[in-house]
């Protein structure tokens, strides 16, 4: 019988299309068990509701950033809300996106019984990748590729104060009464040190947290899709 595990994530509380690959693996668990109780506690579906609870997680997020841009657009101060909510909620995003990697990273030590300990399980620990290559080769191979995405999402999650910084680096870079756009935006530069910041804001690069979000979105998918293979592999 189907678990409707993804009924159980932010996904209910939205609007957004429960991803394909979600609805593909219940189908396959509705297949596979019979009896409800088992279906209830097994810990391949309590895994596949984690992973889909992250996703659900950044979708939730990415629309309350924009839907902060659009409830506060009217006045000055309305301007000023939208951005201090911007920055608020683009932090729970990133919170989101490394929540994401550790549940897909968990999924596979599950999954695959991998021998590091549970503060080990993600993918910023080269000894995770070892032992994803030594036990599942072939598992190692689908995902390495993702490696560089995987490290520029950890990049951002650990340099939160750098990325998103304060509104005054943004009031120094563009001029406090310039379009509001601009005071949306987060900073974009690997090479951006908090020190310099306000002595050289002219140099910064930034970015609309929702373009970033566009540009991960797809990974994103591209990454549930492969879980949700090996957890129907596994099952």
């Amino acid at each position: 019988m189907k678990t409707r595990f993804y009924e159980r994530t932010a996904y209910r509380l939205s609007e957004e299309t429960v991803p394909s690959c979600f609805i593909k693996l219940d189908d396959y668990f509705g297949e596979r068990f019979t009896a409800a109780n088992v279906a209830a506690t097994h810990v391949h579906v309590m895994l596949a509701e984690l992973v889909c609870s992250r996703l659900a997680d950044i979708e939730m997020y990415a629309f309350l950033i924009e839907d902060a841009r659009k409830r506060h657009g009217l006045d000055k101060d309305s301007d000023v809300r939208g951005s201090i909510l911007t920055r608020s909620f683009f932090i729970g995003y990133l919170g989101a996106t490394r929540g994401l990697l550790e549940s897909v990273a968990v999924t596979l030590a599950t999954l695959y019984k991998l021998t590091v300990s549970r503060g080990e399980r993600n993918f910023g620990n080269s000894d995770f990748w070892h032992q994803l290559v030594t036990v599942a080769p072939t598992v190692h191979r689908r995902y390495h590729p993702m490696r560089l995405f995987f490290n520029e999402l950890l990049r951002w999650c650990n340099e939160t104060a750098a990325h998103v910084p304060t509104l005054m680096v943004s009031y120094q870079h563009f001029g406090q009464f310039s379009s509001r756009e601009m005071h949306l935006r987060a900073l974009d530069d690997p090479t951006a040190d908090l020190g310099q910041m306000l002595v050289e804001p002219l140099r910064l690069q930034w970015i609309d947290p929702l373009h970033l979000h566009d540009r991960w979105k797809p990974k994103f998918l591209s990454l549930c899709e492969k879980v949700c293979e090996d957890i129907e592999l596994c099952t």
